[in-house]
């Protein structure tokens, strides 16, 4: 299963590397997202490159009742910009990028500046999609 997941990590972090290379903007065409909408998640693994200044995260849901919330919000905003919040009253809230990751099932991924607030495996987080 480790492996599974790392293999979709490495995929999906050679895909966003290639897709900033080619320095192209990104636009939705996609409806404004309501900002208030947020899923509870949990971080699976979290990686971060100094080098690039990046972190990624593969993450799904933190219980049974974000499934459903989460499914539909990695179908219709991957690729969008989303804001992360671990804990207000501590670390505030960040900005990043939400990707689907088609071949593994509920498993989304994150893209933020690797100066954020750190995660660690297993922190829980809300996600919410970030106003336009």
């Amino acid at each position: 299963m480790r492996e599974r997941i790392t293999e979709c990590l490495a995929v999906a972090l050679l895909l966003l590397v290639a897709g900033a290379a080619n320095g192209a903007p990104r636009k939705s065409l996609r409806p404004a997202p309501d900002a208030e909408a947020a899923v509870a998640c949990r971080a699976m693994e979290v990686h971060t490159d100094r080098e690039s200044r990046m972190t990624v995260v593969v993450f799904h849901q933190a219980d049974d009742a974000s499934v459903e919330a989460l499914r539909a919000m990695l179908r219709s905003h991957s690729g969008d910009a989303v804001t992360v919040e671990i804990d207000a009253a501590a670390s505030g809230t960040w900005r990043g990028t939400v990707f689907r990751l088609k071949s593994c099932f509920g498993r989304g991924l994150l893209l933020f500046p690797a100066s954020a607030p750190p995660l660690k495996d297993g922190t829980k987080f809300l996600l919410r999609l970030a106003a336009t």
